[in-house]
Order: structure tokens, then C-alpha cells, then sequence
């Protein structure tokens, strides 16, 4: 089924993504992304990358939550605060999506790489 302008917006926003970091990513102009978003169907190539992000990110959300379950209730779930901060080429939003649906899961605390109550 091919995804709507809406659902991919939602889907987009829901993961901690921007246009202009999955223009970067899809090699294209931001505007591109804003149209797809608009009022266009996104090609089934890029479509296929979103969806595929998608799962990505809910198997991490899955991972991080059963971790951090598993680890009791000072279980704590660290995050970037800034771009800089952020790994494996995800940006830092990405990240703190993924900690805010883990600790809805799992109870855990979402603190920064930085934060003193470490």
C-alpha cells in the first residue's frame, strides 16, 4: 500500500527526523521532502528506506526498553543533548525519540551523556 503524504509526515516526526536530514540521507533538495510530505507520493525506493527506518527504530525501541527493564528502577537510558553528541549516524532527536518510547515501555529514566545525576 502506498503511503500517504500524512503518513509519512507522522511516521517522519514519530522517529525524530527531519526533511533536511532524510534530504541528506535520500541525496535530494529538502523542498523535495516538504513536497513528498505536501501533497506527492514519495518514490517506492524512498519509501521502502522509510519504512525500513521504521523498523529500525522500533527494534531499538524494543532493545533499549527490555535492557533497561531488565535493569531495574535506576535503570536510566542516556541520550544526546546536541548533533555533536550523537551516534551511528542517527541524529540526536532520533535517539531521544527512540529513549521516550523505551521509557513508556520500561519506566526507565532518560538522562543526557552530560547530566550530574549520572
Amino acid at each position: 500500500m502506498t503511503m500517504t503524504s500524512a503518513e509519512m509526515k507522522c511516521l517522519r516526526e514519530s522517529m525524530g527526523l527531519t526533511t533536511k536530514w532524510l534530504a541528506a540521507r535520500w541525496d535530494v533538495a529538502e523542498f523535495s521532502v516538504k513536497r513528498w510530505e505536501r501533497d506527492r507520493y514519495l518514490p517506492d525506493n524512498l519509501e521502502t528506506d522509510l519504512r525500513g527506518l521504521k523498523r529500525r527504530f522500533d527494534t531499538e525501541v524494543r532493545h533499549t526498553a527490555a535492557v533497561t527493564a531488565e535493569a531495574g528502577e535506576e535503570a536510566a537510558v542516556i541520550v544526546p543533548r546536541t548533533e555533536p553528541e550523537s551516534t551511528g549516524g542517527m541524529p540526536a532527536a532520533w535517539h531521544r525519540a527512540i529513549a521516550q518510547r523505551a521509557r513508556e515501555l520500561s519506566g526507565a529514566r532518560i538522562l543526557y551523556t552530560d547530566d550530574e545525576q549520572l
